[in-house]
């Protein structure tokens, strides 16, 4: 099976049908207890700013974060998931927060764990206006609607999963290896949890475009938001809150890992640089925990050139992408990305190494040679 370009489930479960042969990668270590896929933690991030910050990503079937920003007249809402129960409580707790209405709906990138919530607020806040890129919108309409299909498509595969969890052993007869049984229950029980709560939700783009900036004011409350050009996706948005020095990055910056399966490496770059330059005090990805200082948004920069510079080299020596994936070792960055920490460092080698290869090579290819010809091969 080959990487398809929604990553949440798409390129995860692709690793899992690898891993039904043999071993994962992963390296072993305690187990420790995860949430479930379908809860959050709501943080404080400044005065009227709050996150609902949502699991660490671990299996493809997660949702991503969704942040409100309460002004004098209004609210906005940064990205609405694609859990629509948790999108419901979620809009339960903006009503506890403030009586004021929902008047703004913005959606960072195309990929659904960001947008599916939409219709929920639709159906609450009728007034409300939804904003992206044209990209984003384009992105929603033609590429999310298949996205319901993957997630039905991997039944088969975690029906299997589950039998082989049953016996304990792999394919050919062998024990399972613990990292194998770990990764593998963790998989079938988001997958569980997950599939009837996405297959519930609808698809809504927004309907207000903007392709370069837009300042919104909620009363005195300015608020900034900004296209940097291609990154993650082809039309990525990022929000700086003047008042409260807080940046809202979108699939920008990711714990624990970039995604890069629909990613531009130079241009994704030098957004990453346009969110340093704002030199805000608080950040928050567009997955995992708030963050204070740009330690981490430099260590994923730093991974990007690496991966592009490894590609580039790649092309200009004639390489095939098979030979740069057995060349190119990300150990250094894994260990500094996860740790010994089996799910995070899963995470890296099912999300980022071969994927990230692959779109950097086919990113050098198009610069170094030009389109890619149908046909050609890696």
């Amino acid at each position: 099976m080959n990487h398809i370009t929604i990553r949440h489930c798409a390129s995860r479960c692709c690793a899992a049908v690898i891993a039904l042969g043999g071993a994962t990668a992963a390296g072993a270590q305690a187990e420790r207890p995860l949430e479930s896929v379908l809860t959050y933690r709501t943080t404080k991030v400044a005065d009227g700013i709050y996150a609902f910050v949502t699991p660490e990503e671990r299996t493809g079937l997660q949702s991503g974060n969704s942040i409100v920003i309460v002004g004098d007249d209004g609210v906005l809402v940064f990205d609405t998931g694609n859990i629509p129960s948790s999108t419901r409580r979620q809009i339960a707790e903006i009503r506890k927060l403030t009586d004021k209405p929902v008047r703004y709906v913005v959606n960072s990138h195309w990929h659904p764990d960001h947008n599916l919530g939409n219709s929920e607020y639709r159906a609450a806040f009728p007034n409300a206006i939804f904003i992206g890129t044209s990209a984003t919108r384009a992105g929603i309409q033609a590429r999310v609607p298949g996205y319901f299909n993957e997630i039905r498509s991997f039944g088969p595969t975690d029906s299997l999963m589950k039998l082989r969890l049953s016996t304990g052993k792999m394919r050919d007869g062998s024990a399972m290896p613990n990292s194998v049984r770990v990764m593998w229950g963790l998989m079938t029980r988001d997958y569980g949890e997950f599939m009837p709560e996405v297959l519930s939700a609808r698809a809504f783009a927004p309907e207000t475009i903007f392709d370069d900036s837009l300042t919104l004011w909620l009363g005195q409350r300015q608020l900034k938001l900004v296209r940097p050009g291609r990154g993650n996706t082809e039309g990525d948005t990022f929000m700086f809150v003047p008042d409260a020095s807080v940046v809202l990055t979108g699939d920008l910056v990711t714990v624990p890992c970039p995604f890069p399966s629909t990613s531009f490496f130079s241009d994704w770059i030098a957004a990453l640089d346009r969110l340093k330059a704002l030199k805000a005090s608080t950040i928050v990805p567009g997955h995992g925990d708030v963050q204070h200082e740009y330690t981490y948004v430099e260590l994923t920069r730093e991974l990007l050139v690496f991966t592009r510079e490894k590609a580039r080299a790649a092309v200009l020596k004639g390489q095939t992408l098979e030979q740069l994936d057995k060349e190119t070792d990300f150990s250094d960055f894994i260990k500094r990305f996860g740790g010994s920490d089996l799910v995070r460092n899963d995470a890296f080698n099912s999300f980022y190494a071969h994927v990230g290869l692959q779109r950097a090579y086919d990113e050098a290819k198009f610069m170094l040679q030009g389109p890619i010809q149908p046909g050609d091969k890696h």
